[in-house]
């Protein structure tokens, strides 16, 4: 048998049909991004019967026998993780666009543009991720377990910690993770934080360390607030024509809904002025409830910034 080793779906292609070189792709993409797969899945992906489902984990188990092993008790199919090399060649950035969108074998098959289009630079990204730093985040998610890592973070502080992710968000092609830090010399410290995905180094997975109720219980996730905004009234008309222009809106008043969790970006991002203070000429919006919006307490910081 031919072996296979980090190849574009195209060679896959060759030896086998379009529809089982995709569904191999998939396997290989879950197997390392998320540490395991189940036939019910490939089912329930690609519409097929439960005899294609086993076949194709059958023929990846024989293309790629370091890779993985199946967990008896649950059925699924896991990632070996000292053994395991990649079957189909998946960049980063590609991997993230499948988790978040879903599924799409175009996103890996090699292709001309439909129109003339070139990039200025094309190995320039927002932020430069290495696989080691987003695999070992997505399996904890899938996987419910704990990490164990050192964080770059603005403060200056490089310590290492105990992290349980808990979801992705990506904000301005910049990807980021929620996740509980788990601070057991000061456990005041301890809470639900977010987290940007290029700044963990040293990432290790730790599949014994399981978070308790409480760590798993997010509640500045499941929340929502909604910012009422309205342009600063000392904006000049042409300014506030950009800035229409830019957010892509109409009128004056607008509504920004999100999770609490994720204020401060759109506080940011839309250049929100919540504390009153007419010297900001950078602000673009006042906002209308503030009297509710501080009786969120998570909110309380960013009306003090």
């Amino acid at each position: 048998m031919t072996e296979f080793h980090d190849v574009h779906l195209e060679l896959l292609v060759e030896a086998y049909s379009l529809p089982q070189a995709e569904r191999l792709a998939y396997i290989d993409l879950c197997i390392r991004y998320l540490g395991s797969i189940s036939r019910a899945e490939i089912m329930a992906e690609f519409k097929v019967a439960q005899a294609a489902a086993s076949k194709d984990l059958a023929l990846y188990r024989e293309l790629k026998p370091g890779n993985c092993s199946i967990d008896t008790a649950t059925k699924r199919t896991i990632i070996s993780h000292g053994t395991y090399t990649p079957l189909v060649q998946i960049s980063v950035h590609t991997a993230l666009n499948l988790i978040q969108y879903g599924f799409s074998r175009s996103e890996l098959m090699q292709k001309r543009p439909m129109l003339p289009i070139d990039e200025i630079d094309p190995l320039y990204l927002p932020e430069r991720l290495k696989e080691e730093q987003v695999y070992v985040v997505t399996r904890a998610i899938k996987g419910r377990y704990a990490i164990k890592c050192t964080y770059g973070s603005e403060s200056g502080e490089h310590g290492k910690r105990i992290l349980f992710p808990s979801a992705l968000f990506v904000d301005r092609k910049n990807w980021y993770f929620r996740a509980y830090d788990r601070n057991d010399s000061d456990p005041k410290l301890s809470g639900f934080k977010n987290f940007k995905l290029s700044r963990i180094f040293d990432v290790e997975q730790e599949e014994s360390i399981l978070p308790t109720v409480a760590e798993l219980t997010d509640r500045e996730w499941n929340e929502e607030v909604t910012f009422i905004i309205a342009f600063k009234k000392d904006l000049r008309p042409e300014i506030v024509d950009k800035i229409s222009r830019e957010f892509s809106i109409s009128g004056n008043v607008h509504s920004v809904t999100c999770r609490a969790a994720l204020a401060w970006y759109v506080k940011t991002n839309w250049k929100i002025d919540l504390t009153g203070n007419n010297n900001n000429g950078w602000l673009y919006f006042d906002v209308l409830n503030k009297e509710a919006l501080q009786e969120v307490k998570c909110l309380e910081k960013l009306f003090e910034e």
